[in-house]
């Protein structure tokens, strides 16, 4: 996934093989410090169909937990995107009893904006994370 451009579009670039070894590094790491992060989603069978996230994400200095997800676009326009997400936010508030879990996405990214609405989280505010601007969106 990492090193599709397609994919990685709205996810920061595609990164080489050491710095998808460091990314895999910290969402390991964060299944043991807090019991939950990003799974791989599969189609039924072997296929890999993208990943989703649920972790502890600093904004502006706030700890935050952070839902996400990103498809291979061949899965693009399914309604895929709004179940994974509906299903992050139910992990999240039910399971997880995190009170206003955010997420975040590019400007230019007006598909996950709409996915992130029919969620039924609500646009917040810009942010800066990793030098890039994002929206930032929030369960109430």
């Amino acid at each position: 996934m990492d090193t599709d451009p397609q994919f990685m579009t709205h996810l920061g670039g595609t990164r080489d093989a050491a710095q998808t070894a460091a990314y895999m590094s910290r969402n390991l790491q964060h299944w043991d410090d807090y019991g939950f992060g990003l799974w791989i989603l599969r189609d039924g069978g072997d296929q890999v169909v993208g990943r989703a996230v649920l972790r502890h994400l600093s904004v502006e200095g706030t700890d935050e937990v952070e839902l996400g997800y990103g498809l291979h676009p061949r899965f693009w326009g399914r309604g895929l995107a709004t179940e994974v997400a509906k299903t992050l936010l139910h992990l999240a508030r039910e399971e997880l009893r995190i009170a206003s879990p955010v997420a975040i996405t590019q400007p230019a990214n007006i598909g996950s904006q709409r996915v992130l609405v029919k969620t039924g989280l609500i646009y917040e505010r810009e942010v800066m994370l990793e030098g890039l601007l994002h929206l930032l969106y929030r369960s109430t």
